[in-house]
């Protein structure tokens, strides 16, 4: 039941933090050419990475086929069944949308909705980053107890893009404490033998020996699964939200949706790889769009380096994609949690989640349209309307406004356009992928097609806006928030890669930036990760300091005052690094 790519080039690292050949010259690409170099990147989704199992192989096909017979027995024997998605950031957050989509699903047919997810950091993460929580495997094991209490067979979904997840880890290792209960699935995008292999915090083991144990259960006879097809590495390094997260919603959604259709016809079974075709098909449609694409990405960042906000506005699931990629700019590129900001008509009661109104935690988590009413928008603003081009509801929050207003809709015909400055009109291909599931499929799974869709727009606008502002240097986002153990990891390979440094002096310029200190004495090297991320979290350009710091030999003071006379980091780097070279 393993089902993993191959382990050539293992010596490199992890696929998933591999620095992508495609796009190393991202930074000074056109509008337009940061599209098309977007598509190749997202090609490898389905066409394969080098010689790797890609998505469409048929042992990943196999494997998707026994998971969904698993969901397939828990939906027609309810009664003591769960399926449970769960992960940390953008893998949590997906597993979210399923789980509303499934659920809804469900109840539309008056059956139990079966379907849970867990978020490390709870509903909150839905919106912000929850540090603490992602690397905190007790964490995990505790809220999979909660969840899971009563049910006698519950198929886990463990979702981690790089196989380093500790809340996931944790979760995976109590199941296989309970296989009388508990299907264990890890779902990611590397070899397992490149596993994160390092201690982590608080607890005795690794997510290697998680996925060691893992894999001996499974060849012991244990019901377990790894899924694990490469999708190569991401555009921008590391930046799982965008390839990964992608790979993670078709993934579970094409075992939900063969789950669904098998239940439903007893004659007749859905191929997997035809569900997955509908999606390939749909990326190529998207990206027909690519010049419309990069008229929006100058839009917004031409808004972002006025110092302008990017809003998105709608009234359905499609606005919800909107709010996700909202909160993976704060951790990706260094950005204020008001640079990007999504809202979505009634608020909560459409979102749907578990812990319900959560607006009393701040500005941040009041998401409705009238919400965004309370904002005083201006001509630096860029307001990117989700197929509502119709809807009074949401037109009359941004008619007569100075700001810049954008439409991306798949339903020309009904688009009020002369209020947009700008229009992208997605064509679903409807017939080829009618051909593929046929018209009863097409017609239920429609709106996972479409918020995919969705998301490769604007995690395209996104990136294009953040590459325009200075906050990539190559491929590489140099002002990621040092935010989680992950995230440290990858500060530290930033500074051994662009600094040409050896990890151990890596690892020493990255501190000194958290401390804001030349001298690391006294317990600093003896802290662990967590609190040395616990100390990095609130401050800003942590990444950027250790590495002008680093490559020209100056203070950390020194390296903050570089910063603060070049504002565009890109800039200040590309400086420092030429200036070193004379």
């Amino acid at each position: 039941m393993k089902c993993e790519g191959s382990d050539m080039n293992s010596s490199t690292g992890p696929v998933t933090e591999a620095s992508s050949t495609i796009t190393e010259e991202i930074d000074v690409a056109s509008t337009e050419s940061i599209i098309a170099l977007l598509q190749k990147c997202d090609a490898e989704i389905f066409n394969g990475y080098q010689e790797y199992k890609p998505l469409l192989h048929d042992d990943i096909l196999q494997t998707i086929e026994n998971i969904a017979g698993h969901i397939q027995d828990i939906l027609e024997q309810p009664e003591n069944g769960l399926v449970v998605f769960s992960g940390c950031g953008t893998s949590g957050r997906l597993g979210f949308i399923v789980t509303r989509t499934f659920n809804e699903l469900q109840a539309f047919k008056q059956q139990p909705e079966v379907f849970r997810y867990l978020l490390a950091g709870g509903d909150k993460a839905l919106f912000t980053s929850q540090e603490a929580p992602e690397d905190d495997p007790q964490e995990g094991i505790e809220a999979l107890k909660k969840v899971s209490t009563g049910k006698t067979k519950v198929v886990f979904v463990g979702i981690t893009c790089g196989l380093s997840a500790p809340y996931v880890a944790g979760q995976l290792d109590y199941c296989l404490d309970h296989p009388e209960v508990f299907i264990p699935v890890l779902l990611g995008f590397n070899p397992t033998s490149l596993a994160r292999n390092i201690k982590i915090d608080k607890w005795d083991k690794t997510f290697m020996q998680v996925v060691d144990r893992l894999q001996k259960a499974v060849d012991s006879g244990t019901t377990a699964y790894v899924l694990n097809p490469i999708v190569g590495p991401e555009p921008i390094t590391g930046s799982s939200r965008m390839k990964g997260g992608t790979a993670t919603k078709i993934l579970i959604e094409t075992v939900c949706f063969k789950a669904l259709y098998d239940s439903s016809h007893r004659n007749a079974t859905l191929p997997s790889k035809s569900f997955i075709d509908c999606y390939n098909v749909l990326c190529e449609a998207v990206y027909k769009q690519s010049a419309g694409l990069a008229k929006i990405v100058d839009m917004a960042g031409k808004g972002l380096n006025s110092g302008g906000s990017i809003y998105y506005l709608g009234t359905d699931s499609l606005a919800l994609m909107g709010l996700i990629d909202a909160s993976e700019c704060p951790p990706t590129y260094g950005a204020t949690l008001d640079d990007v900001r999504g809202f979505v008509e009634a608020g909560y009661a459409t979102l749907k989640n578990a812990d319900g109104d959560l607006s009393h935690f701040g500005r941040h988590f009041r998401i409705s349209l009238d919400n965004f009413e309370d904002l005083l928008l201006t001509a630096r603003d860029v307001v990117i309307v989700i197929n509502a081009g119709d809807e009074e509801t949401v037109l009359s929050h941004i008619r007569g406004k100075q700001c810049t207003k954008v439409l991306i809709a798949f339903d020309e015909a009904k688009s009020k356009q002369a209020i947009f400055d700008h229009v992208v009109h997605i064509d679903t291909p409807k017939d080829a992928m009618e051909e593929l599931i046929g018209q009863e499929s097409l017609e239920v799974a429609n709106r996972m097609f479409r918020e995919i869709a969705v998301k490769w727009c604007l995690n395209a606008i996104t990136t294009g806006a953040h590459i325009l502002k200075g906050k990539v240097y190559r491929n590489i986002m140099i002002d990621v928030k040092v935010s989680n153990n992950k995230l440290f990891h990858r500060a530290v390979g930033i500074l051994e890669k662009l600094g040409h440094l050896p990890r151990d002096t890596a690892t020493e310029y990255l501190l000194r930036s958290i401390y804001n200190t030349d001298n690391l004495v006294g317990d600093i090297m003896e802290k662990t990760i967590a609190q040395h991320v616990a100390m990095a979290t609130p401050k800003d350009k942590v990444v950027p300091v250790a590495l002008v710091a680093a490559v020209t030999k100056c203070t950390i003071s020194e390296a903050k005052t570089t910063l603060s006379r070049q504002p565009v980091i890109r800039t200040a780097i590309v400086n420092a690094l030429q200036n070193v070279g004379k």
